[in-house]
């Protein structure tokens, strides 16, 4: 099976926010929640109204910096290492087979063996290869037909 696609540097973003969604970041967000509305529990004196809802205001406006700025600091380094990598933003043809991946960009080759890849996962728009926790190699699926992603899912359950 052969594929051939350019990815976007919007791709790649969307693929790096599918990533840590299904990642570990809502558990560090629950654990912040958690926390702020601990330190507001226990620091509050529920008497003094005006106290309650300034604490209130100040956790609410804590939670949505950090969630913002978590949110642009990922689209600034998914950006960054999109237009630092030429491998990401150059034309990749896949040749998918028993032996693994074969990726081909700029007249090179390189083969992803099967046991390099530890885990996979897909939304509605990505496969995501993962070579190791933090490292993944995108396949989008509007390059593939129905045909190529039965296909696909076949090796990857098989193998992986």
């Amino acid at each position: 099976m052969h594929i051939n696609y350019t990815l976007t540097t919007n791709e790649y973003q969307e693929a790096v926010y599918y990533h840590y969604k299904s990642g570990k970041r809502p558990l560090v967000i629950s654990v912040f929640l958690g926390l702020a509305t601990f330190f507001i529990l226990v620091g509050t004196d529920f008497n003094n109204t005006r106290e309650v809802i300034t604490n209130i205001l100040t956790v609410f406006f804590a939670i949505s910096f950090y969630l913002l700025f978590v949110r642009m600091l990922t689209a600034y380094q998914a950006r960054k290492v999109y237009e630092k990598s030429p491998m990401l933003s150059t034309e990749v043809t896949l040749e998918i087979s028993k032996k693994g991946i074969q990726y081909k960009q700029n007249q090179k080759k390189h083969l992803l063996r099967w046991d390099a890849i530890p885990k996979w996962k897909q939304n509605d728009k990505y496969y995501l290869l993962y070579t190791n926790t933090y490292q993944f190699n995108v396949i989008p699926k509007r390059v593939l037909s129905q045909e190529q992603m039965k296909e696909l899912e076949k090796y990857l359950e098989r193998y992986l």
